[in-house]
């Protein structure tokens, strides 16, 4: 009997061990969670993304990636689960952050790494009551690329205004009897010839003192104001200042002509000079900001969201999404980002080497970054409306006065469907 009992008494010690250990270890190993992750990104700036994504699984065993990039539908799929209110974990704002995905994101503003965020990105990213919308890896900072060499042969200097940037693009024009293009367009693209229209309204209408913006802000804005833009790139076309296939080049011969020295400016980014190097490692870009219109008003550069993650604010899942998103804020991880995207960091106190662009970005330091103009001032959808008119006016199907006509009534059917 003696025998019996101790050998129940073991039994039972051994279970309670057991059980204790058991579940001392449930709590030391909680069951692993699956966060859903989109972005808009393609190419190299996608991959370098994914490898991220890919270390931070790696560091955390107990959160599954989801990931998914699928390119130039990702719009479309984002407005269909924006419609059915179930959004990704985590995902990219490809540039409206607030005015597009705004209801739908999580504030950041108690993350460690928003201190850091660098002055040049904060705005676009931070409403009026100080929420934080985004972790902002890079800021898209864009201008007018020019050939440094061929500005150079024809003994042109950089222009920062207009009456400068006109004559500089007679002078190319007369000088190399038309072999080079003083503007180069990629009309068939749709979206450069449309971004001709976005880069050159902030000079028009919203950076000089006496200025547009909030009337185009309110609905009250007298579209015939915006005539005198479409007559100015109406009248650079018959001038000769853009590439004779202005309507059906494309991006891809934009690129070309830059590495071929067969163009001096182009409204793009310092993308295009990446793309040219592709054929040319030679090639001499540079980047200048958009020249101011209006006398006494400074050139501006063109800015905004580029690389960027937010988190769904009704998310099952959230703590484990913000975790994500401070992973990419660590400074290895914004380095690697930023110069994926050839851009500067959104972060201070990273370095970036980011190629040729940096210099002109240190030179026009001191020069204001405004948004793209249609992502704050046009209601959303507005930017094709640009494209096709662009396109019209130069293949003079429309005239000046019936861009604004058509400007007018899109602005305001967009503005009562939202």
């Amino acid at each position: 009997m003696k025998r019996i009992f101790v050998l129940l008494l073991t039994a039972l010690m051994l279970f309670l061990a057991s059980s204790s250990w058991a579940n001392g270890n449930s709590e030391q190993a909680p069951a692993s969670i699956t966060l859903t992750v989109s972005t808009n990104m393609v190419g190299e700036p996608e991959g370098v993304l994914k490898a991220i994504a890919d270390d931070f699984a790696k560091a955390n065993p107990n959160i599954k990636i989801d990931y998914s990039a699928p390119g130039k539908d990702y719009e479309n799929i984002m407005k269909v689960k924006m419609a059915s209110k179930q959004l990704p974990d985590v995902f990219s704002t490809h540039g409206w952050a607030i005015i597009r995905y705004g209801q739908f994101l999580a504030d950041l503003r108690n993350e460690s790494w928003v201190p850091k965020i660098n002055s040049g990105i904060r705005s676009i990213i931070t409403d009026k009551n100080g929420m934080v919308y985004v972790l902002p890896m890079d800021q898209d900072k864009a201008a007018i690329v020019y050939n440094v060499d061929v500005l150079k042969q024809f003994g042109v200097e950089p222009p920062l205004n207009l009456a400068d940037f006109e004559k500089a693009c007679e002078t190319i024009k007369e000088k190399s009897n038309g072999t080079v293009a003083p503007i180069h367009v990629g009309g068939a693209d749709s979206w450069p010839i449309g971004q001709l229209y976005d880069f050159l309204a902030t000079s028009y209408f919203v950076s000089p003192a006496s200025n547009n913006a909030s009337q185009l802000l309110d609905g009250s804005f007298d579209w015939s104001k915006w005539t005198p833009l479409s007559d100015k790139l109406l009248d650079w076309y018959n001038r000769g200042f853009f590439n004779k296939d202005a309507l059906t080049a494309k991006f891809s011969d934009s690129a070309a002509a830059l590495a071929a020295g067969k163009m001096a400016f182009a409204f793009y980014g310092g993308y295009l000079v990446e793309e040219a190097k592709k054929t040319n490692p030679n090639v001499n870009g540079g980047l200048i900001p958009v020249p101011a219109v209006v006398p006494g008003d400074t050139a501006t550069f063109v800015g905004g969201e580029k690389a960027t993650w937010g988190a769904w604010k009704d998310s099952k899942r959230l703590d484990a999404a913000k975790k994500f998103i401070a992973f990419y804020a660590k400074p290895e991880n914004i380095k690697r980002v930023a110069e994926s995207d050839r851009l500067m960091p959104g972060l201070d106190g990273v370095d970036v080497d980011i190629g040729f662009a940096r210099q002109y970005y240190d030179r026009y330091k001191d020069y204001r970054t405004f948004p793209y103009f249609d992502r704050v001032y046009l209601p959303n959808g507005m930017f094709d409306t640009l494209c096709k008119n662009a396109q019209d006016l130069f293949a003079k199907a429309v005239t000046p006065d019936q861009v604004s006509q058509n400007f007018q009534k899109e602005y305001l059917r967009l503005r009562a469907a939202k």
